[in-house]
């Protein structure tokens, strides 16, 4: 039976033997036991009372490498000093600390940071990190324990601090003219003017067919009631429109696992290009059929020129997995029946799938300007010749060197 749990029965007993056979010393020591016991188990009691330990981010959201303050604060708001005291704090293992070595947690995928040292009574620590993320994604920050014990380290004690911040780390973004797109026209639009288009969702009337109509232009119901083909006429609309469309498919079968740098190189495109196009005044929306953590749908963010649109792509694109849901060419199927005639349709990928090409050569006969960036040399020879494709292999061998 260890001492902390038999001290007072130790020194109670010693007390009434020493009384016994008149041995004053004995007797001391049983009260000095008591004493000492005492003390620590009243100490214990209150070691973490008006003890606070809090966190704060200077940021909760930041791209690779870029710094983020971590201020860390323990007070003692009491008469009762610390003799010592150790805090550790979970990290995720893609969070660094400059110049600050982390231990290894139990926890896959997390890291302690730690500090040592005592405190006395009424007294406050205060530290400051400074964190970078080494990769993109959605990473933790705490919860923290505390240990201490009582001045002679009799019962020690732990409390946890449960409360947990989070960093969402973009992907790395770039110029488009760094990646080799012309600086003045990436995606060939004319410059300076939105260009006119036939929306139909709205009809204006109806006219005669004219050979070279498309089928999906007629109205069946007024050639039936007339005996003549008779063509719809459909209301003009200025649309700027661009859906970002990322194939996280990295390999062709989901067994074969997924190439990382592929993946990366793919994500840091599109992220790159939302926000070129925000810029330029589009309304961008992102379908990719990866999907957040712990969710069952592919993403899909509707077009939307809202000064938080960007954030919500980044933020998707930080967190979304290589997980495939479904196949990109069937989510774009789904969606064409919302796009605006005229979208501007960008397809990011290191591989195109043939059902992909299909849908992508499809997009193009409705009449929308498709694009077809490509990170891999894999993607050569896949895309329909219709459609204007852009290999970034060389670009981002040449980014990657320079850093």
């Amino acid at each position: 039976m260890p001492f902390r749990d038999a001290w007072l029965l130790v020194g109670g007993a010693l007390a009434i033997i020493g009384f016994g056979v008149a041995e004053p010393v004995v007797s001391a020591v049983g009260f000095v036991i008591i004493l000492i016991g005492g003390v620590s188990r009243y100490w214990h009691r209150h070691l973490f009372t008006r003890t606070v330990f809090t966190t704060s981010l200077s940021e909760h959201r930041a791209f690779i490498d870029e710094p983020v303050n971590l201020d860390v604060e323990l007070v003692n708001r009491k008469a009762l000093p610390l003799p010592w005291y150790e805090w550790r704090m979970a990290l995720s293992d893609a969070i660094h600390i400059n110049g600050e070595p982390l231990a290894a947690a139990v926890v896959p995928g997390l890291s302690w940071l730690y500090r040592k040292g005592a405190m006395g009574w009424y007294e406050r620590r205060a530290w400051r990190f400074t964190l970078t993320a080494t990769e993109r994604g959605h990473f933790q920050v705490g919860p923290t324990s505390l240990k201490s014990a009582d001045l002679f380290g009799i019962f020690p004690g732990q409390k946890e601090f449960g409360s947990t911040e989070y960093i969402t780390v973009y992907p790395k973004v770039f110029g488009l003219e760094d990646l080799g797109f012309p600086a003045d026209r990436p995606f060939g639009e004319i410059r300076g003017g939105s260009p006119v288009f036939e929306d139909p969702l709205r009809v204006a009337g109806l006219r005669e067919y004219r050979p070279g109509d498309p089928l999906r232009r007629i109205d069946w119901k007024a050639t039936a009631r007339t005996g003549d083909l008779t063509s719809r006429v459909y209301e003009p609309s200025a649309t700027r429109q661009l859906y970002l469309c990322l194939n996280i498919d990295t390999m062709e079968h989901a067994w074969e696992g997924y190439l990382k740098a592929e993946l990366e190189r793919a994500v840091s495109t599109t992220a790159s290009v939302a926000i070129w196009a925000a810029e330029q005044k589009y309304a961008v929306g992102l379908l990719a059929n990866g999907s957040f953590p712990e969710a069952d749908r592919p993403i899909r963010l509707p077009p939307s020129r809202s000064r938080d649109q960007v954030i919500r792509i980044l933020e998707a694109l930080a967190v979304i997995q290589p997980l495939t849901l479904g196949d990109l060419a069937g989510a774009l199927m789904r969606e064409s029946g919302r796009m605006p005639a005229g979208s501007t349709v960008v397809c990011i990928a290191s591989l195109i799938p043939e059902a992909l090409a299909g849908a992508l050569l499809r997009l193009h006969q409705e009449g929308h300007r498709v694009h077809v960036i490509g990170t891999s040399e894999r993607v050569s020879g896949a895309v329909p010749v219709e459609i204007p494709l852009k290999l970034l292999g060389r670009g981002y061998e040449r980014r990657e060197a320079s850093t």
